[in-house]
C-alpha cells in the first residue's frame, strides 16, 4: 500500500540517515532494485534524491521492493530496522495493490486517501485476538465501548469466561518475527450473548436464521482498553450504527481479522446479498477459523457486520461464500439495559 505523510517522512528520514552519500544511494538502488539513479531521473541533493525516489517508486510500484533492498543493504541499521518492521507489519500492507485500486479507484483525491488510511489505522488498533489462558487463539474481536469487546458466540461456547484474554497490538512479521506480544486484557463476564444456529452447522441449509440466532458475545474485560493511549493517542472502539447497509451484490467488503491466531490481515472481496430476515449476509472473503467474530467494513469504512463464518458452520469452501450478522440487527436484539451499559443509550 501507498505511504501516508507521516510514513514518507519517516522512510525519507531513514534512508538518509541509512545511506549517507548519492553514491552510496545509487549503489544500494543499483545492487536491491536493478535500477540506475540517474535514468529515473533523480538528481539535487540527498534529500531531495531519496524523496523523488520515493515517490517514483510509489508511482510505478516498486515501493516495496526499494524499502525491502535498503533494508537488505543495511538490516542493522537502527532507524531503517524500525521504519522496516512497523511498514511490514501494518494491516495496511495486507491489501494487494489490486484491492486497493478496487477501492479508490481514479477519482479519489490525495486528502481522501489520506482520511482512509488513518481510518484503517485506528481500526486496526481496536481489534484483537481472542485467547484462552494457554493454548491456540480462539478467534477475532473488536472493541465495541471503552471496555467490552464483541465477538462470535461461538468462539466462547463451552469455554469459561475466567479462561478468556483478548490481546491487542499483537505485531508479527509474515516469516513469523515477533516484534511486540501486544497487550492482555482477561475477561471478566459476558453482557450479552446470542446462540448461532442450529441451521448454520447443516448444508444445504433448511431454514434461515431466527432473530435470536446471531451468533454474538459482549465481552467485558478488566480495565479500559479503549481509552489507552496507542501512539500517543486512545485506542478508541467501533460503536455499533443503527443505521441499514445496502450490502449491494458486488459492493466490496473488507474483513479486518487474526485467520488462524495469525498476523492482522484484511480480506477484500464482494458482498452477495443479505437474507430477508436480515440475520446472514454473504460476501466472498478469504478467511480462516479464527477469522470468527472480525468486523465487516464497507469499502468507506463503515462497520456494517459480524464475521461469523468459518466457526460451527459447514466450511465456507463447500458453499462458495463466507457471511456475517448485519450490525444494525445485532444492536436491534440489544435491551435497553445493554445499550446503557455499552454506552449507547
Amino acid at each position: 500500500m501507498e505511504l501516508d505523510g507521516e510514513e514518507r517522512d519517516e522512510l525519507q528520514g531513514a534512508l538518509t540517515s541509512a545511506f549517507a552519500s548519492v553514491e552510496q544511494l545509487r549503489r544500494m538502488v543499483a545492487a536491491t532494485c536493478r535500477r540506475d539513479l540517474e535514468s529515473l531521473g533523480v538528481s539535487g541533493g540527498l534529500r531531495e534524491r531519496v524523496l523523488t525516489l520515493i515517490h517514483r517508486a510509489e508511482a510505478e510500484g516498486w515501493l516495496r521492493e526499494l524499502i525491502r533492498g535498503a533494508y537488505q543493504a543495511l538490516p542493522r541499521h537502527p532507524r531503517l530496522q524500525r521504519f522496516v518492521q512497523g511498514y511490514l507489519a501494518s494491516v495496511q500492507r495486507s491489501i494487494p495493490r489490486v484491492g486497493l485500486e478496487r477501492i479508490f479507484g481514479s477519482g479519489r483525491a490525495d486528502a481522501e486517501r489520506e482520511r482512509w488510511r488513518k481510518r484503517l489505522t485506528a481500526i486496526e488498533r481496536q481489534v484483537c485476538r481472542v485467547e484462552p489462558e494457554v493454548g491456540a487463539a480462539l478467534g477475532t474481536g473488536f472493541l465495541v465501548s471503552p471496555n467490552v469487546v464483541l465477538t462470535n458466540y461461538h468462539v466462547i461456547e463451552n469455554r469459561l469466561l475466567e479462561s478468556l484474554r483478548v490481546r491487542f497490538g499483537r505485531k508479527v512479521l509474515q516469516d513469523g518475527t515477533l516484534l511486540h506480544p501486544g497487550t492482555v486484557y482477561r475477561v471478566t463476564r459476558c453482557l450479552a450473548r446470542s446462540p448461532y444456529s442450529p441451521a448454520d452447522l447443516m448444508h444445504p441449509r433448511p431454514r434461515d436464521a431466527t432473530a435470536g440466532e446471531l451468533d454474538y458475545a459482549f465481552l467485558e474485560v478488566v480495565g479500559t482498553p479503549g481509552e489507552d493511549l496507542v501512539d500517543g493517542a486512545p485506542r478508541g472502539w467501533l460503536e455499533l450504527p443503527d443505521s441499514r447497509e445496502s450490502f449491494t451484490p458486488g459492493s466490496l467488503v473488507l474483513i479486518v481479522q487474526h485467520p488462524a491466531g495469525q498476523p492482522m490481515s484484511v480480506a477484500l472481496d464482494e458482498f452477495l446479498g443479505v437474507n430477508p430476515g436480515r440475520t446472514r449476509v454473504a460476501y466472498r472473503a478469504c478467511t480462516g477459523p479464527g477469522s470468527s467474530g472480525a468486523p465487516c467494513f464497507t469499502k468507506e469504512l463503515r462497520l456494517a457486520a459480524l464475521h461469523h463464518s468459518g466457526g460451527p458452520r459447514i466450511p465456507s469452501a463447500s458453499a462458495g461464500h463466507n457471511e456475517g450478522i448485519p450490525i444494525d440487527t445485532i444492536r436491534g436484539s440489544l435491551s435497553g439495559s445493554v445499550l446503557s451499559q455499552l454506552g449507547w443509550g
